[in-house]
């Protein structure tokens, strides 16, 4: 029996084998390895160890960072995933409402190659089924709408773009399509792969194709299969070169759409990760599952070397990492205000660049066409930062001995720049340093180190050491590196460091290393927010020895602003900007808060939940309204109870009207008020019943938006206000959270 179950599984995974050797013609099975029941440990280990990436896998990962364009009929109706029932959006043959009257793709590609970015990929056809270029296979697209009188061709537009830019194009292509009449039948892989033979053969050289695993009901209430093998097949004939993401055997989806990758992430992986039905149950489910039972796939161990001597292949499959600069994958007018900044931009590349895979990053034109100049300004500071940083490698020129170095492959080859020249040690050693003596003292905070891949993956632990004067002191340390590691820590002063590979997988390869110096970064504390009276803050820079200018009144500072000494006090609202200028020369970004006072006392008789507080109870007051999106820091979550509040108004005063604003997001659990009750008072005490405004709008409608409760008053006069929102309790019968306690967002209640 275990003998058939042997040969049953071996015949499975050589079909699995054959299939991805069809895919990697040009390969030579050099990206993958049999394992067989045989090997010993120490043998896995070796096989492993020589795993390498196909030319299209090496190629693709030199790119580093790479943008992604969710661009389409989804911006204009603003939503994420679109609606099953498009003919909604259809008058007569035309979609009317698509037509980006500004629409400048080179715009795109200047802001995207400003940026650093090396590839644009464009969603040419999203869930919706809205073509983004003329189809001969649907009247679902863009030479059915209003946009250039029918004639224009988005795809064809920024495919030139890119290639007079000089930047690769790639497309994403969804397989689900809620529009398409075939889906769900046979009939629609051929209809895919005639769409998709349109793409591959009119727009020039793909770089990379783009599959999600999201499988959804098509028009007809079905379900499709999806015949990848064919998909796969087509691509390798029309574009050999290039690669195919996520769904597909050259690059995979890293588990989140966070930005951040493994801190430990190995590129060979055992053969059976390929499963595309895994895939299709994680990729890009997020957004269906509502904001408060996210998935974490961040701890899973995909390539350890107990993951490694289970299996029966291993393949080299490295891993993309994907975020969008704002909240939403589109552009949503809401989200203006939240885009990534350019710290968190410069940490989401450390935490994937950084951690050997590959960014890509999503920024989404408006309705106009254009990308928003919050995104350029957010885009332009992450590469100010990551340009000052990287510029000068302080270990040039320095002396390097190894404790064992192969003749031809010396240590002298990490100082280089070339990437496929490399340090590794003699036959049989896996552990090994090697010491730098600096030209001079230099001041670092930042490292980082590659691995020649082309020779495989191997280093699994190291860290690095310097020389205080009187003894080594570890500075850094790390697991896997990779393509390539980033690392960050306090700043370090010696003219001597210590490399130590403390385990690998045969005899290690590393081609570069580099040690660097971060400009300052600004800290407030506490990060701005509402305030009742007046407040104190504080500004810090993590280079304490920084000199810190900053002004109140938002304009720019420079060395000749008010010089940061002690803790400021403020007793009005105000804007803050502060940079930081080290005693080298480098200057931080321009940072900035914002400080809101509160427009009324304010008193709650129920606590909101700590994890969604919109900055304390002087938020609701304090002028500054929430957005759509419900993690934007500004909206107080009540999770299963009610709103109760009062407000003080220092004084009786005649009232013209009240208003209380809720957040309405089934998708993320979040209900409007079932009524909210408005009482006045005199005292604070004795309370009248103004009104009780019950909610009459449907809660079945899945896209966010904010809902006012007014209250016109008539000749009244109070100082006391109290506002009672009564929250729904739990998630009704027809919602995917039944019997789960449901959410009440409350923003901004403001008095006339």
């Amino acid at each position: 029996m275990k003998n058939f179950l042997f040969y049953a599984i071996s015949t499975l995974l050589s079909i699995l084998i054959i299939n991805i050797s069809l895919l990697c013609q040009d390969d030579s099975l050099k990206n993958y390895v049999l394992i067989n029941p045989s090997d010993s440990p120490e043998q896995i280990i070796k096989k492993a160890a020589n795993v390498i990436p196909s030319k299209r896998q090496y190629e693709w990962q030199k790119l580093e960072l790479t943008g992604f364009i969710h661009f389409g009929i989804n911006t204009f109706n603003e939503v994420e995933w679109g609606e099953r029932n498009t003919d909604t959006c259809l008058t007569g043959r035309q979609v009317t409402n698509f037509n980006p009257t500004e629409i400048d793709v080179k715009q795109w590609v200047r802001v995207f190659k400003d940026a650093g970015i090396k590839l644009i990929i464009l969603t040419t056809k999203h869930h919706d089924g809205f073509c983004l270029w003329p189809s001969k296979y649907t009247d679902y697209d863009i030479s059915n709408t209003p946009f250039q009188n029918g004639k224009g061709d988005i795809v064809r537009d920024l495919s030139t773009a890119c290639r007079e830019a000089e930047i690769k194009f790639g497309i994403y292509l969804s397989p689900w399509d809620m529009h398409e009449k075939t889906y769900g039948t046979p009939e629609y892989n051929k209809h895919f792969i005639d769409q998709l033979t349109e793409l591959l053969t009119n727009y020039g050289e793909i770089f990379e194709v783009w599959f999600d695993g999201a499988n959804g009901e098509g028009p007809n209430g079905r379900k499709q299969i999806y015949d990848w093998h064919s998909y796969y097949k087509l691509i390798r004939k029309l574009q050999p070169n290039a690669v195919i993401a996520i769904m597909g055997p050259d690059v995979r989806w890293v588990g989140t759409e966070s930005g951040y990758g493994r801190q430990t992430e190995w590129s060979v992986l055992p053969g059976l990760t390929m499963n595309q039905d895994n895939i299709a149950d994680n990729s890009q489910q997020q957004a269906l599952e509502g904001a408060f039972t996210p998935r974490d796939l961040m701890d899973e161990d995909l390539g350890s070397r107990k993951k490694i001597e289970g299996t029966s292949s291993l393949i080299w499959y490295p891993a993309e990492i994907d975020v969008s600069i704002r909240p939403r994958w589109f552009y949503n007018e809401d989200d203006n205000e939240l885009v990534k900044s350019p710290y968190k931009l410069v940490d989401i590349y450390y935490n994937s660049v950084g951690l050997n895979g590959v960014l890509l990053l999503n920024v989404p034109p408006d309705k106009k066409g254009l990308i928003n100049i919050n995104d350029i300004k957010s885009l332009q500071g992450m590469r100010y930062i990551l340009d000052e940083t990287f510029k000068v490698n302080l270990v040039k020129n320095a002396n390097l001995k190894a404790t064992s170095e192969k003749k031809g492959n010396e240590a002298k080859f990490i100082l280089d720049d070339n990437l496929e020249t490399y340090w590794t040690t003699e036959e049989g050693i896996s552990s090994a340093s090697i010491d730098i003596e600096l030209k001079r003292e230099q001041t670092f905070n930042r490292v980082m180190l590659q691995e020649n891949i082309i020779r495989g993956q191997r280093i699994e632990k190291f860290h690095l050491e310097y020389w205080d004067g009187k003894e080594w002191d570890t500075f850094a340390n790390g697991t896997t590196i990779g393509y390539k590691r980033l690392l960050r820590f306090p700043e370090v002063t010696t003219g001597k460091i210590k490399i130590v590979i403390d385990e690998c997988r045969t005899n290690p390869t590393l081609s570069s290393f580099g040690l660097y110096k971060a400009p300052p970064e600004i800290k407030f504390e506490p990060y701005g927010g509402p305030f009742e009276n007046s407040t104190y803050f504080k500004i810090s820079s993590d280079d304490k020895n920084a000199s810190i200018y900053y002004t109140l009144d938002g304009g720019i500072p420079n060395d000749n602003s008010s010089k940061f000494i002690d803790s400021i006090y403020i007793n009005k609202s105000a804007t803050i900007r502060a940079i930081a200028i080290s005693k080298d020369g480098k200057e931080s970004l321009p940072s900035s808060v914002s400080f809101h006072k509160a427009k009324y006392k304010i008193v709650l008789n129920f606590n909101y939940d700590q994890k969604y507080s919109g900055g304390g109870k002087f938020a609701l007051v304090d002028g500054v309204s929430g957005s759509t999106n419900f993690d934007d820091g500004r909206w107080q979550g009540y999770n299963g109870s009610d709103l109760d509040a009062i407000i003080d108004l220092g004084e009786t005063k005649h009232i013209n009207k009240i208003s209380a604003s809720f957040l309405s997001d089934v998708n993320s659990f979040i209900f409007l008020p079932e009524s909210v009750e408005y009482s006045i008072s005199k005292d604070g005490n004795n309370f009248k019943k103004l009104d009780e405004l019950r909610n009459d709008i449907p809660g079945k409608d899945t896209k966010a938006f904010i809902h006012s409760f007014n209250f016109d008053t008539k000749n009244i006069s109070a100082r006391f206000i109290q506002i009672e929102a009564k929250n729904i309790g739990i998630c009704p019968q027809w919602h995917k959270g039944a019997g789960e306690k449901a959410w009440l967002f409350a923003d901004e209640i403001t008095i006339e």
